[in-house]
């Protein structure tokens, strides 16, 4: 009867274990946010400012544009939560998980992926994002900084940053007339500033 008694009390210790281990959390509001399979926002929480790298294969002129979307982000927040940490830096340009955000600039890329002008992948664990990495798209499109000649010609890269660096910090696209989130940039249109919804939606996490 005792080895019963005992047997009985290991597999209750080890279904509260699994339960424990499996608890599921409530589902949130996604605020635009992308979501994790149990529907719970992902984001680096408290662990900014986000360091960003910025990889020797991108050219020195789009630099200042890269910053000044960071900063733009920064100032709408009225808080730092996104850096430029180091530029020009070194290596294979090839995105991988690694453990540091880069901004790439690739002269190769998909052809059945042409129509992206840059992508960028985030990884998490749990509903913590622990990286993300951007890859500028270098051989289907040109790009300007300022406001250059070339500005109906090519993309806006300080537009395209700003966009970039909202997924960075979590946010999928949004359509919403204001959002710097929408899914498509024309050639020589100025996106610079985030829209209400943009913030509102930072605001749910940072």
């Amino acid at each position: 009867m005792r080895k019963r008694l005992l047997a009985g009390g290991f597999l209750l210790l080890a279904l509260l274990f699994i339960q424990a281990c499996g608890r599921k959390l409530d589902p949130e509001e996604s605020c635009n946010f992308v979501q994790n399979s149990q529907l719970q926002r992902v984001s680096w929480q408290d662990h900014t400012p986000v360091k960003l790298y910025i990889h020797s294969s991108v050219p020195t002129q789009y630099y200042a544009p890269i910053e000044a979307a960071v900063d733009q982000w920064n100032r709408s927040l009225g808080r730092e939560v996104i850096r430029v940490e180091l530029t020009g830096v070194g290596g294979e340009a090839v995105p991988k998980r690694d453990g540091a955000s880069m901004v790439y600039w690739l002269s190769q890329w998909e052809d059945d992926r042409r129509s992206e002008q840059a992508r960028t992948t985030v990884y998490w664990t749990g509903d913590r994002i622990y990286e993300a990495d951007v890859r500028i798209n270098a051989e289907f499109f040109s790009f300007y900084g300022g406001s250059g000649a070339q500005a109906f010609s090519g993309v806006d890269m300080e537009s395209l940053m700003l966009h970039e660096f909202g997924h960075v910090l979590g946010l999928s696209h949004n359509d919403a007339k204001a959002s710097v989130m929408a899914v498509t940039l024309a050639n020589g249109t100025l996106r610079r500033t985030p829209g209400k919804e943009d913030l509102d939606s930072l605001r749910c996490e940072y």
